[in-house]
């Protein structure tokens, strides 16, 4: 996940708001932010002072942030809604405890944390108006707030932007490993216990388009004996023709690939092992930057490759067996047709010694034969 460097700030003071946001607008350029903090200072305490230059001891921030403002609470409650609507919600919120006519700090916190659990709240106040805990209490999630004091340093603003936007960034990440973790165990799970061969097919597809958030897709299986080789398993919210076509088109680079690549707008899923093939084809998939992602991904792959493999060798060799049976009934019923015609030949040649013994002979190796074919 990139990290979410988005700040809104939000002052009823169109200069305050404006010099803040330029000020973190400009966090690599400490040479041109000293004079935007004196001004603000100066602004707040009404008197003019020498503001040293110093250099940040953290070094340089190499972020740019991303900073829209607002000059009143209900203002910024819509562009936070509007902001979540188009997913690209605020990191971080600098607040203002004054802000006449208006909504205060604090009604502002309190309207802004229902629409946005996840927003970081920086509430900035020269004056003691509220009790913080009153303000945690109203507000709630206190550990998703701190309090600055006017007038505040250049390297309080820096820090608490880099260290909270950061924070953001890596509770959202963890949630979201979280929910693909959740989604890969019930996919697992599933396809472990589809059971029929029917049904395995259908679960794969399922636990791939859900864990990679895709809209359609099919699965396929590579059969030397059939035309087309591969053989189409199941399909997913998608015409059977588009995927039959698809994969006529395409049979070479399905046969080849070794990895998951995109073609043509759709996701390419090998699923090998021994001399197994199969293929997963999904659309519109929702990928990940994160490498977790595609750790988590490759488990799926080799679940299901080894579920699919154990299943075709496990059938491949009940058809065996089930050969096999029918070719023993077939010996036994052929043994027992040649013994039931050398009793009758012993019937009609009982003159003839040498008859008699080569049809006791074929009897008892016809016998013979069942017994060996029945204890097996």
């Amino acid at each position: 996940m990139e990290k979410n460097t988005r700040i809104l700030v939000v002052d009823d003071q169109k200069d305050l708001r404006y010099q803040l946001a330029k000020l973190l607008e400009n966090a690599d350029k400490k040479s041109e932010t000293v004079s935007l903090v004196k001004q603000m200072r100066e602004r707040l305490l009404g008197s003019k002072e020498e503001v040293p230059n110093k250099k940040s001891s953290s070094g340089k921030d190499d972020v740019t942030y991303v900073v829209d403002t607002a000059g009143q609470g209900q203002d910024a409650l819509e562009m936070v809604k509007k902001a979540n609507e188009d997913e690209k919600p605020y990191a971080l919120m600098f607040l203002d405890m004054r802000m006449p006519p208006g909504w205060d700090g604090l009604e502002t916190a309190t309207e802004i944390r229902k629409a946005d659990s996840n927003i970081e709240i920086v509430i900035m106040t020269a004056y003691a108006d509220h009790d913080q805990a009153q303000i945690a209490e109203q507000v709630g999630m206190p550990e998703k707030m701190l309090y600055i004091k006017k007038p505040f340093q250049a390297e309080e603003i820096f820090q608490l932007a880099l260290s909270l936007t950061s924070k953001w960034t890596i509770e959202q990440q963890t949630k979201q490993r979280k929910f693909w973790l959740e989604n890969l165990l019930r996919g697992m799970s599933k396809i472990k216990s589809s059971g029929s061969a029917e049904k395995v097919y259908d679960t794969v597809l399922a636990s791939f388009a859900s864990f990679t958030q895709a809209s359609s897709g099919f699965i396929i299986e590579y059969d030397d004996k059939a035309s087309p080789k591969f053989v189409r398993k199941s399909v997913l919210d998608m015409k059977e023709a588009n995927a039959d076509s698809f994969i006529k088109d395409n049979e070479t680079l399905l046969l080849e690939c070794r990895t998951t690549q995109n073609f043509k707008g759709k996701y390419i899923l090998p699923l090998k092992k021994d001399d197994f093939i199969s293929v997963v084809v999904v659309e519109n998939v929702q990928t990940s930057t994160d490498p977790e992602w595609y750790k988590l991904l490759s488990l799926l792959v080799m679940t299901a490759s080894e579920v699919l493999n154990n299943l075709t060798f496990s059938g491949a060799s009940s058809g065996a067996r089930d050969t096999s049976s029918k070719l023993k009934n077939e010996i036994k019923r052929d043994i027992d047709g040649i013994r039931d015609a050398a009793i009758k030949l012993k019937v009609l040649a009982e003159d003839s010694a040498d008859t008699k013994k080569l049809t006791e002979e074929i009897i008892k190796k016809a016998d013979g034969v069942v017994k060996r074919l029945e204890a097996k």
